[in-house]
């Protein structure tokens, strides 16, 4: 096997993982989208449901910070 046919056996091997990877990456994704829909279906789930303020139990995240006037 000449050094161009084991650097092409290693490219692919390398092309191999990085598509599992992906793969993985993707059903990730999926699963976190599936579950976030479902946590703006549910009512008893803070903040999922456009209710921000019912999710931190205070006022909106800028009157956490002085203005600099």
């Amino acid at each position: 096997m000449t050094e161009h046919d084991e650097r092409a056996d290693e490219l692919e091997h390398e092309l191999d993982e990085m598509q599992e990877r992906a793969d993985q990456l993707e059903e990730e994704i999926s699963d976190t989208r599936d579950d976030w829909e479902a946590k703006k279906r549910d009512p008893s789930v803070p903040g999922a449901a456009g209710d921000p303020e019912r999710a931190s139990g205070d006022g909106p995240p800028e009157t956490d910070y002085p203005s600099k006037s």
